[in-house]
């Protein structure tokens, strides 16, 4: 949201969410206690934010001729340095644990097979010996910016500019999924395996649509203050922390509560709360596709010091060090690399291919192009 002065809290929240899935997977993968069970609906309420922030920043834009093309290479220098970075990382562990622990690996073949495709930010379909039917074993965040990359392209190029009619049918279909596929696997935490990528879709589709809807609605809303943003962001908080691992509850937070905290947020948006919050949201991303490969790494080192999985309180120590990691990976890789790939990949990437032609009409030709 660099720039987007008025929607400064959304930064901040997102980088509050990405420090949830952070604490949620040392509790997961890490050997730390579980104390955010809900952790991974952080992922719905990113797909929200992201619904909002890319209509906000191209929806005026490709209704005024910016071509397809140029939309998607800007959405694939923005995520693929980083995304690139993690699945290399993990895989690079993955074929030494092969050699190392080959009994505890997938075979070598499979292993390097999967890496490629995670590479591409392409999921593994198939069953693994150890890795199951997991889509990303190299990175397993990489699921949810597989399906973020594909709802972004599938916006640009089919619902970018339609009728908000239309955009309330893919919201209320994609809840209509979640549901009955939440019922089917008694949770949410799906998508991120072959067996429940159909998840994946409801996930995002739901999300990235609510994220567009009220990017509609952004005007209708009042001005709301730093009492309202404190609010929102302590009910993020909240809703993630819940110990509350059901179903019910589960929906009842990405279908109801993330919503109502994003409207709230928007309205609030312009409000500051957190000490370095803007530092957290640059650090978001970074942070999301990193720290998954160097917990596995951790994680073995944790073993031989004691203590099992959700008993080594002292594994939290592991968050500041990943927030340290992240802001390497941002200022020594992310940045320098997204530079690199503007000055040679994105130069005249917003020449529309010919003349402007306006996809729709009303509210949508009011909207403010932006940067």
């Amino acid at each position: 949201m660099a720039g987007h002065e008025r929607y400064r809290l959304l930064d901040e929240l997102r980088g509050v969410a990405a420090l949830a899935v952070l604490v949620f997977h040392i509790g997961t993968r890490g050997g730390g206690p579980l104390i955010l069970p809900n952790g991974f609906l952080a992922v719905d309420f990113f797909f929200m934010l992201s619904g909002f922030v890319i209509a906000e920043a191209y929806e005026a834009r490709l209704a005024c001729g910016m071509a397809f093309t140029a939309f998607a290479t800007r959405r694939l220098v923005r995520m693929a340095p980083v995304a690139m970075l993690g699945a290399l990382a993990g895989g690079a562990y993955l074929v030494a644990r092969a050699f190392a622990a080959p009994a505890r690996s997938d075979p070598l073949a499979e292993v390097l097979g999967a890496n490629l495709l995670n590479l591409l930010i392409l999921p593994k379909l198939w069953h693994g010996r150890a890795t199951g039917w997991e889509m990303f074993p190299a990175n397993g965040p990489l699921w949810s910016l597989f399906f973020e990359i594909a709802i972004n392209l599938v916006w640009a190029a089919v619902f970018a500019g339609r009728s908000t009619r239309v955009l309330c049918g893919l919201v209320a279909a994609s809840a209509g999924l979640l549901v009955a596929l939440g019922l089917h696997f008694g949770t949410l935490d799906i998508g991120w395996e072959a067996v429940s990528l159909a998840g994946g879709v409801a996930r995002v589709g739901f999300g990235f649509g609510i994220g567009l809807l009220l990017h509609r609605a952004r005007h209708l809303l009042p001005r709301m203050g730093r009492s309202s943003a404190i609010m929102v962001l302590a009910a993020l908080v909240y809703f993630l922390t819940l110990p509350l691992p059901v179903l019910g509850w589960q929906l009842l937070v990405v279908l109801v509560c993330m919503p109502a905290v994003l409207l709230v947020a928007v309205a609030a948006g312009q409000e500051r709360v957190l000490p370095g919050g803007a530092l957290l949201g640059r650090l978001s991303y970074p942070v999301y596709g990193t720290h998954v490969p160097l917990l596995a790494l951790a994680a073995g080192v944790l073993k031989y010091a004691g203590g099992g999985a959700g008993e080594n309180w002292a594994a939290l120590l592991l968050a500041p060090v990943l927030l340290a990691a992240a802001w390497a990976v941002l200022v020594w890789f992310d940045e320098p690399a997204r530079a690199w790939l503007a000055r040679h990949v994105l130069a005249g990437a917003d020449s529309p291919a010919g003349p402007a032609r306006p996809r729709s009409t009303g509210l949508l030709r009011r909207f403010r192009a932006v940067t």
